[in-house]
């Protein structure tokens, strides 16, 4: 029995922070080393951070990341063990995303990816060239820092599209975007006999994507055999991103090993026991796979193997008290305790590394703020565990740190960090209602952050006084008392901006209010993902803030994460549950004669916030234009004539081209849903549109013409 330990290392990478890198990398081989592995697997891009965009363009960035490379052969980590590194390579004029593998302080290989991610959040092509599947091995020019800390005296390695033929056993390598393509490399890689295959990865979260990716991984070996090893990215590595981990190991399709999806520690290294000799007999007990292999010289052009003088799997006296790790079901988590973790941990490592002493978020006492509210108390009981179980490691010292209190009592419950990290506002005019107000301060209450409530009719009523001064002193008039559709905006909009001017005035002086030497607090947004797309927010509102952790969330699944995390299977905040309850409403119009709401937001957008999502993911993943909407919409929806659904498409089109420039200024937000309208990085279109959109509605009253006609006739 061929048995050999390896391992799948998560790290939590910051992009251009090559100290902290260097660590995180160090304390993985450590542990590695630790747990006896003769593999170590580690992330995309590891020495510089996946995210460094633009950055990858400046040869600096290459040369530090080698640099990295040079310090861990001196340290002598890379002896005894096979380590396989994501960095970056320049060969003959091209940059390449690469795989580098090391053993004894010699670069053995380098494997350049094949296939870019160019889709969506990911622009590889924009800094990366990409391998040709053809192309031949060629020798690559070792920089001057390896030379200089290499014992072989080898000047050049190749680079290519190769494999490993160890003294025992045969592996080659695919990264990230390769697993997901249509003819993806682990195909031929299996067919060609190795044995393990691996992937080193930059994969960021995705609400409900994570079953997908394992589902790839399984499938990859389950139709060819093999060992394969993923190693994925965690954390935010300065942007909207938040990489999920999820290291895994996989053999002949069943998972034996997986590390958390989300987590605040930065370092994870997940260890396995695989038997080789299971993937030889599990491809030989197939007839296909058989003849596939035998055809492989002429059907396609294997790898070559490069020789290496190393042995992976244990001898024969150490196998005999070790056993393969056993398989085990896949750990995915529901989609509210996504929303609960995935933006809390990015919550998390955007504060430690930001230099601000905690948050400052304006509670309305509505879903989307509440929900915000929530995700960070989700983030301090991370903590608070993380804390509870390692007084003494990195999370409790960063949380001393922002706090100011390394030499004093560091909170450790839920409650108390945050009441230390989250201060909340209502802003309050006199358009709000009790209701809400109530609501804010019990959830505040329950989770325990510092609440306060500001009234600002004050500052409303002396910018509307400079209004009526300039205006020839003519006053502006809600809707409900006479005033036309442009006062009733220009008096909702001025109260929501005054907000976002109060919010962020409170940000820098409450740290100084309460007697703190320098500190700021970061301004969290909550306008979610179907607002932004239909463009319901003010410009330069309460939208606008120093980052949005719910603003890739859809309003659908925010009201599911609030009515979970009511209950006491949830997060046991009961105050939620009549939140998720209440009618959503920006509360900017003025309240009945007896104090009640009158304006709602779904009256207001014309449309229900689940006819919003679903307009969402027609335009982006459908790629839908207004007359393929409305051609899924009236097929697919029950109970709506042609007619009324061109009317709700239009609707939409109409407004999302009117507020299609809002996009422009959206806050930095989490990225969790693939139908963001987020314009800076994901969602690419025009923000000055025709908005009567006249030859695609042109066309579609022509097909509602018809398809009434056509119905008139047979019925």
């Amino acid at each position: 029995m061929r048995l050999a330990t390896v391992c799948c290392c998560t790290l939590d990478q910051w992009a251009m922070d090559f100290d902290g890198n260097l660590r995180r990398i160090r304390k993985s081989l450590l542990q590695a080393k630790e747990g006896n592995a003769k593999y170590r697997l580690g992330p995309e891009l590891e020495m510089c951070g996946y995210g460094c965009e633009d950055h990858f363009l400046e040869p600096d960035t290459e040369t530090h990341a080698w640099e990295i490379l040079a310090q861990l052969i001196v340290e002598g980590l890379t002896d005894d063990m096979l380590c396989d590194f994501g960095i970056m390579a320049t060969h003959h004029g091209a940059r390449f995303n690469c795989r580098v593998f090391v053993l004894n302080g010699n670069v053995l290989l380098i494997r350049p990816k094949s296939i870019l991610a160019g889709e969506g959040n990911y622009r590889e092509g924009r800094y990366f060239a990409a391998w040709p599947a053809h192309r031949p091995e060629e020798e690559f020019v070792l920089p001057k820092c390896i030379l200089d800390v290499s014992s072989d005296g080898r000047k050049t390695v190749p680079i290519g599209l190769l494999a490993l033929r160890l003294n025992d056993a045969t592996l080659a390598a695919e990264t990230c975007e390769e697993l997901f393509a249509p003819r993806a490399p682990h195909r031929n890689l299996a067919l060609a006999g190795v044995d393990l295959i691996t992937n080193g990865s930059g994969s960021h979260h995705c609400l409900r994507k994570l079953d997908r990716r394992l589902e790839l991984i399984r499938s990859a070996t389950k139709t060819g055999g093999g060992v394969y090893l993923y190693a994925n990215q965690r954390g935010c590595d300065g942007g909207r991103l938040y990489y999920d981990g999820c290291s895994c190991v996989v053999v002949n399709g069943e998972l034996v090993a997986q590390g958390k999806q989300f987590d605040v520690k930065e370092v994870e290294v997940v260890h396995a026991v695989v038997n080789l000799d299971a993937v030889l007999a599990y491809r030989g007990s197939m007839a296909s796979m058989r003849e596939q292999s035998a055809m492989q010289a002429i059907e396609f052009q294997p790898p070559r193997f490069v020789p290496v003088d190393f042995s992976i799997c244990m001898d024969e006296n150490v196998q005999t008290v070790h056993s393969p790790t056993e398989g085990i079901v896949p750990r995915i988590h529901r989609v509210e305790e996504e929303i609960a973790l995935g933006p809390a941990c990015w919550l998390w490592d955007y504060l430690r590394r930001s230099g601000a002493r905690g948050f400052l978020l304006p509670l309305s006492g509505g879903a989307d703020s509440s929900a915000v509210a929530t995700i960070v108390y989700s983030m301090a009981r991370k903590v608070a565990e993380e804390v509870r179980d390692n007084p003494k490691g990195l999370v409790a010292k960063d949380l001393a740190r922002i706090l100011r209190c390394e030499d004093v009592h560091v909170p450790s419950t839920a409650q108390e960090i945050t009441g230390e990290l989250l201060n909340t506002v209502y802003l309050a005019t006199e358009h709000s209602s009790n209701e809400t107000k109530d609501r804010a301060s019990r959830l505040a209450n329950q989770i325990g952050a510092k609440h306060l409530v500001s009234w600002i009719d004050k500052a409303v009523q002396a910018v509307l006084a400079i209004a009526e001064m300039t205006c020839g002193g003519q006053k502006p008039r809600f809707r409900s008392q006479g005033g036309s559709a442009t006062e009733n905006a220009a008096l909702q909009n001025v109260q929501a901006r005054l907000r976002m001017v109060v919010a962020f005035l409170l940000a820098q002086l409450l740290p100084w209010a309460r007697g703190e030497k320098g500190g700021f607090l970061l301004v969290l947004g909550s306008a979610n993902v179907d607002e932004c797309l239909r463009g319901y927010l003010t410009k330069y509102d309460c939208s606008s803030a120093d980052i949005n952790p719910i603003g890739g969330i859809s309003k659908t699944d925010l009201r599911r994460f609030l009515r979970w995390a009511s209950l006491p299977g949830g997060l046991d905040l009961p105050v939620l549950g009549e939140v998720e309850a209440a009618p959503p409403t920006a509360e900017l119009e003025p309240l009945d004669e007896d104090g009640a709401i009158k304006q709602t937001d779904e009256e207001d957008m014309g449309m229900t916030y689940q006819e919003l999502s679903a307009y969402g993911r027609l335009r982006s993943l459908a790629r839908a234009g207004p007359v393929s909407m409305f051609e899924t919409v009236y097929r697919a929806w029950k109970g709506i004539t042609p007619r009324e659904a061109a009317s709700k498409v239009k609707h939409f089109f109409r407004y999302y081209a009117i507020n299609r420039h809002k996009a422009t200024t959206l806050t930095p937000a989490y990225h969790a849903e693939d139908y963001s309208p987020e314009d800076h990085r994901f969602d690419h279109r025009p923000f000055l549109y025709e908005i009567n959109w006249k030859w695609q509605f042109r066309i579609m009253d022509q097909k509602v013409s018809k398809i009434e006609r056509v119905m008139k006739e047979q019925y």
